[in-house]
């Protein structure tokens, strides 16, 4: 058997709602009790309105939670609706996803997820970067 660490990230893309926060139950109590799982790491990533709960029910565990994108902007600003890194690490979350493939379809460019990257390092966040390609464009090679 070998040491090596393994990952299990679950982002819950727009799924949840606070009773949804119970379903970690089973998780933990796994993870406390499963010897083979010391060699996992297990992240969770809730939509931002979920964040805060996620933290609280799971601040007592070896289960981390993170975010799910974040501005690129790395200061408060007008930008509605976005999160900067500052905020998801305010929360005490450790990780965030970037470079979604559904945020590349809609315009998302290299650019973009690079300074969101940047941006997350600066705040002390570990990236959680989405790379591959769509079915077509594997196609094409």
């Amino acid at each position: 058997m070998t040491n090596k660490l393994r990952y299990f990230v679950a982002n819950w893309k727009m799924f949840g709602h606070l009773n949804s926060v119970n379903s970690l139950n089973k998780v933990i109590k796994f993870k406390k009790k499963n010897k083979k799982a010391k060699n996992l790491k297990i992240i969770y990533c809730p939509p931002f309105t979920l964040i805060h709960p996620f933290i609280q029910k799971l601040k007592n565990t070896t289960i981390k939670t993170g975010a799910q994108n974040c501005s690129f902007g790395s200061n408060y600003g007008p930008p509605t609706g976005s999160i900067n890194a500052m905020m998801i690490k305010s929360l005490k979350c450790e990780y965030v996803i970037l470079g979604h493939s559904e945020k590349r379809a809609k315009g998302e460019t290299d650019n973009i997820i690079n300074r969101k990257i940047i941006t997350a390092l600066k705040n002390n966040l570990k990236v959680i970067f989405c790379i591959g390609e769509t079915y077509g464009q594997k196609k094409k090679k």
